[in-house]
């Protein structure tokens, strides 16, 4: 749904996009987390846009195979979370995801990517979605 909202000076002639995402959160055999680096500098878990019609369990699983190389199965829902920018307010569901094979291969999408410990996430440069997360897991 497309709604017209307010800019600073009060005109209604921008757009607000609503956004429906999902993040994978993946652990390795040592208990360590997968995170991207997007060209940004920002950290964040494998995940993106749900596509129309898709669950967004399955969206969770493509997203995480198309940036990462890894199949995962989204076993549990672990929170939601949001952040607003500019025109858009983006939403994540957010899954616990068991890692099922495949080799890890970074795509385009992001500059790195790497596991990491607990208490390393709270060191990075996240995202204004990932924060809220970091208390679930």
């Amino acid at each position: 749904m497309r709604r017209r909202g307010r800019n600073e000076c009060g005109r209604s002639d921008f757009v607000f996009v609503p956004e429906l995402n999902v993040y994978s959160v993946v652990r390795n055999k040592a208990g360590k987390f997968l995170v991207l680096k997007r060209h940004n500098g920002i950290w964040e878990f494998p995940g993106g846009g749900i596509e129309r019609g898709e669950v967004p369990e399955r969206a969770a699983e493509r997203e995480t195979r198309e940036e990462t190389g890894l199949r995962v199965n989204a076993k549990k829902l672990i929170c939601t979370t949001g952040a607003t920018f500019a025109n858009k307010h983006a939403v994540y569901i957010v899954y616990d995801s068991d890692l099922k094979g495949g080799k890890l291969k970074i795509s385009g999408e992001h500059m790195e990517g790497r596991w990491a410990g607990r208490n390393e996430l709270g060191r990075l440069k996240l995202g204004l979605n990932m924060q809220p997360i970091l208390a679930y897991i």
